[in-house]
């Protein structure tokens, strides 16, 4: 508690001011937000004394936090197996903003509970409001109650306003021993004992830097294979679909054309026309995607000729289009969760990539053949885009050459 007056006494006549301007211009608040983000690095070390990591015969509990969606959650699965195997009697707890994109980590044998962190819904400029602190405190205070003996933060964050509720959270965690990334304007480990910076991550794979975070706590087995667990029953029920629905296809390509932003979607014509290849040389198109994407596979739907196409987009849940996916002999989709469950399900994938930073896609040729659209954009700010002006140059032809050599 002293350490959050301090911070408060400290960060007083900047929050005033942060009030005062209802952080309308984003330079501003981001300014203020990393002058907090200093002080409350720069205070925790003064509390922080050097502690040495838990021996593994005496770490029972591990909290580990990463938000965002499936794809994210999917490329901390190495990472988190490499961490039972260092601490084999450790029970792992999952620290993120929606249980439902994480509840395919509680079938690993490993992970026994879910946090909820909602960082997204949280706003800096409502920092002096009672309900902030509420909803931030809700999550602190059940943290803090399990009384972790290691925390790892693999979340890396692009907002300095999600970096400092991230470290706000970490500071008071209770945790014993504490690992995560700062900012590269952090010159210490500041809330953490151990610290990987932003500037390490380069453009490398998010994997390969996670395995980094584990380093600073041992020796990890380096298998880079990411889990999504599904259950006999449910593959076969997914076969039996796909079989009933489509019964003289003799190759299934299964198609996800939705993705978070219009930028990072490959066209829907594009999808239309290499459908329409697809089945010209007898094979089927089973469509998968959530409900609000369910308006673009219809359109592909009606185009193809009937016993041809299985629109599943939805119709299932998270399990189910992960057995989907992995009873169909291609994946091709663009940069989103059901890619990330193709790679890890080991299926050829191709996957379609636009704007965004090549970190979270940056698979080797035998994992996913990765196309990447020609036209650049500075920063691989997707959101930065307007959605009508991002061009995208991946021709039909390439893809449906490219899928023919996976598809043998």
């Amino acid at each position: 508690m002293f350490l959050c007056s301090k911070l408060f006494s400290d960060t007083y006549s900047s929050i005033r001011f942060t009030r005062l301007c209802q952080f309308s211009c984003p330079n501003l608040k981001n300014k203020v937000t990393i002058f907090l983000i200093r002080a409350l690095s720069s205070t925790a070390r003064l509390f922080r004394n050097a502690i040495h990591r838990p021996a593994p015969a005496y770490a029972q509990r591990i909290a580990v936090l990463q938000m965002s969606g499936i794809g994210d959650l999917l490329l901390i699965t190495p990472a988190l197996r490499a961490l039972h195997q260092m601490y084999p009697s450790a029970q792992l707890d999952v620290i993120t903003y929606n249980l439902d994109h994480a509840s395919f980590l509680f079938r690993l044998p490993y992970v026994e509970e879910g946090i909820v962190f909602p960082i997204f819904d949280l706003e800096l400029k409502h920092f002096w409001r009672t309900s902030f602190w509420r909803s931030f405190s809700s999550t602190a205070r059940t943290v803090r109650k399990k009384h972790y003996d290691i925390y790892i933060s693999f979340h890396h964050p692009w907002m300095p306003q999600w970096y400092f509720l991230e470290l706000l959270l970490a500071a008071f965690s209770g945790a014993t021993f504490r690992i995560g990334i700062n900012p590269d304007y952090v010159s210490n480990n500041g809330v953490f004992d151990q610290s990987a910076r932003e500037a390490d991550i380069g453009d490398r794979h998010y994997r390969d830097f996670y395995f980094d975070l584990i380093r600073l706590i041992g020796n990890p087995t380096m298998d880079y294979s990411m889990d999504f667990p599904i259950e006999d029953h449910e593959r076969a029920s997914a076969e039996a679909w796909i079989q009933e629905i489509m019964p003289g296809c003799n190759r299934i390509v299964c198609m996800h054309v939705g993705a978070s932003t219009e930028a990072k979607r490959w066209p829907l014509e594009n999808f239309c026309n290499l459908a329409l290849r697809f089945v010209s040389i007898g094979c089927g198109i089973v469509l998968i995607g959530t409900q609000q994407e369910r308006i673009h596979t219809e359109k592909i739907e009606k185009i193809l000729p009937s016993g041809n196409c299985l629109n599943s987009a939805g119709s299932t849940d998270l399990f189910r289009m992960g057995a989907i996916i992995d009873a169909s002999d291609l994946f091709i989709g663009n940069d989103s969760g059901p890619m990330h469950i193709a790679i890890a399900r080991k299926k050829p994938t191709i996957g379609l990539i636009g704007p965004y930073h090549p970190r979270f896609h940056k698979y080797p040729k035998e994992e996913a053949t990765i196309i990447r659209n020609p036209t650049p954009i500075d920063g691989y700010d997707a959101i930065a885009v307007k959605e009508s002006d991002y061009r995208w140059e991946i021709p039909v032809d390439l893809v449906f050459s490219e899928a023919m050599k996976l598809l043998g």
